[in-house]
């Protein structure tokens, strides 16, 4: 329901010397919207100061002296309740199928660029900067209308289309026909969609609920980045999906409300109501939410993760070998034979073939070893002489000398 441009319509003139309600004791000048008697929107002035059609009012000290970018106010009028309405509609306003809410905004915003969207328009050059715009409107609102249905999913009937307390009278008529356990779960689920209507995310959140707030530049600022066209609807797809979670909450909250002190020594818990229907108590037990701090396991998902894992970790192990074993043995062997044949023991050993040093065992191993026991191989650092000194008679040549070894930790002398 586009009502922002009509504002002026619905609006009456600047009224001056007015008591300021906030502090009451300066006077200054209100403007009054026009969308049907309330006794909670107007909150510039005294109750008794306003119009008697007064749904919304703004005044120049708010405009002054208000530290927010944005001030969010709502009045909602329910259809077939008019004691729960904030409001009474004028025939412009009222739907006789659908809860209508206001959401007025009270636009402070300085954007750095123009704005052409039609609830935060803003096309009016600051005067002391032109590279600033100004909201063509100080005030604008947003107007909403919320339906609700509620059906039987083993009769298929369904509420028609209607306001919230409407659904509710239509249920107690039977329209539906509920059973008792069917008329238990929508106890519940009517409170929780009692706690998400607009008038209350506006309210809870003020100007917290504008999508517009993240783009002003400090907490305490007015300035503000240039709003996208069609920013109205944007805002209007977010106020709704935050009463969808608003209900999601409240569904959750039903089974495990929340607990905290509402002064010191006394609990929230403490000052609920506790359903006596046996049936509300038993969805009580009944129900679960999927808790942040516990996880569910499927027990057999994760035995056929481990079945196939382990399967496939075998035939990656036993694949490569097979092959190797079945397959290509023969090369498989030259190449083990030409590593073998190649290290650093076995040319060390052909080394000494090669001066008449052996036998040998294990010769084709990885570790050669001297055939013979208790002999050992002394290296040059185990001799007293140099190469080319003679020893006896004859030039010593490079040569390994063995010894025998003792069981009783000698030696016999070089051999």
């Amino acid at each position: 329901m586009p009502i922002w441009r009509q504002c002026i319509r619905y609006s009456t003139v600047w009224r001056e010397n007015l008591t300021e309600a906030y502090g009451n004791k300066t006077t200054t000048s209100v403007k009054f919207y026009e969308f049907g008697s309330s006794d909670t929107g107007c909150i510039a002035v005294p109750p008794k100061q306003t119009t008697p059609l007064t749904t919304f009012c703004i005044s120049k000290w708010m405009k002054d002296y208000l530290p927010s970018a944005y001030t969010v106010t709502s009045n909602t009028a329910y259809a077939d309740n008019v004691n729960a309405s904030d409001f009474d509609p004028i025939p412009d306003f009222k739907v006789s199928s659908a809860d209508v809410t206001l959401i007025s905004i009270l636009n402070k915003a300085v954007y750095n660029g123009r704005v052409d969207d039609e609830l935060f328009n803003a096309s009016i050059k600051a005067p002391d900067n032109d590279q600033f715009f100004l909201p063509t409107n100080d005030f604008s609102v947003l107007g909403c209308t919320e339906q609700y249905q509620f059906c039987n999913a083993v009769t298929k009937q369904c509420t028609k289309l209607d306001g919230l307390y409407a659904t509710q009278e239509a249920v107690r008529r039977g329209d539906i026909a509920l059973s008792k356990r069917q008329q238990a779960m929508f106890s519940v689920m009517w409170d929780a969609a009692w706690s998400m209507v607009l008038q209350w995310t506006a309210r809870l959140l003020n100007s917290q609920v504008l999508l517009a707030q993240d783009w002003v530049f400090t907490a305490t600022s007015f300035g503000s980045s240039s709003l996208a066209p069609g920013q109205w609807q944007r805002e209007a797809h977010n106020m709704h999906n935050v009463s969808l979670a608003m209900f999601q909450h409240r569904i959750d909250r039903h089974s495990s409300p929340d607990t905290f002190e509402l002064r010191p020594g006394q609990n929230a818990l403490s000052q609920l109501q506790v359903p006596t229907d046996p049936d509300i108590l038993d969805i009580c037990k009944r129900q679960r939410i999927l808790s942040a701090r516990h996880y569910s396991v499927s027990v057999l998902g994760m035995a056929i993760i481990l079945s196939v894992g382990s399967l496939l970790i075998i035939l990656d192990q036993s694949m490569e070998a097979l092959w190797f074993r079945y397959f290509n043995a023969r090369e498989r062997l030259a190449q083990r034979a030409e590593w073998t044949q190649t290290g650093t023991l076995q040319l060390h050993r052909q080394a000494l073939e090669a001066r008449g040093i052996g036998t040998w065992d294990r010769k084709h191993h990885d570790f050669p070893v001297i055939e013979g026991k208790d002999k050992t191989f002394t290296g040059l650092g185990d001799r007293e002489e140099e190469i080319g000194q003679n020893y006896g008679e004859e030039k010593a040549q490079y040569q390994v000398v063995e010894e025998e070894v003792s069981p009783y930790g000698g030696s016999r002398g070089p051999l």
